[in-house]
């Protein structure tokens, strides 16, 4: 597979739901972007059992994201799980969390890649994009059992 090529459908059960939130690393000095998601991520104890946390694009960011569930109820308490765990890490260390849009003073150039192969194939590729890309998203993530249901259901959110 060569790297312009999407990958293999990986087969869900139909209409489960799962979330991801990029989410900002804030200091609490001055609630500017801080660089602590390499450190924030190698101290924290955390077993999965609430989804993922893990690197983003840049130091300022993580990602967050539930585990596949049948209800509404059970992204929430993910959700929840997933919050009251970085909470509690995050105020060991003195950073602020913050989620949605963009941050509003921060500057793009003192960003610092994360690292990883991902994130440095990235950067490759995009150049000083890639530091410009430290947007705070919401994905909605809906299971599906073919990709040929994956494309008609994109289909026709997308109307």
């Amino acid at each position: 597979m060569t790297s312009t090529e999407l990958g293999s459908f990986k087969e869900s059960a139909a209409l489960s739901l799962g979330v991801e939130l990029e989410l900002q690393l804030l200091s609490s000095r001055d609630f500017g972007l801080t660089r602590a998601a390499t450190d924030l991520l190698d101290s924290l104890d955390y077993d999965g059992r609430f989804g993922e946390i893990k690197l983003e694009i840049t130091e300022s960011m993580i990602e967050v994201s539930t585990l596949a569930q049948g209800t509404v109820d059970g992204i929430a308490g993910d959700l929840i799980g997933l919050r009251d765990t970085l909470r509690e890490h995050c105020r060991r260390n003195n950073i602020g969390l913050c989620g949605g849009g963009t941050h509003p003073f921060h500057h793009w150039p003192e960003r610092r890649i994360c690292p990883g192969e991902r994130f440095d194939t990235i950067y490759q590729r995009y150049g000083y994009l890639a530091k410009q890309f430290t947007v705070f998203g919401q994905h909605i993530h809906v299971g599906c059992t073919s990709a040929d249901d994956a494309i008609w259901l994109t289909q026709a959110l997308g109307v």
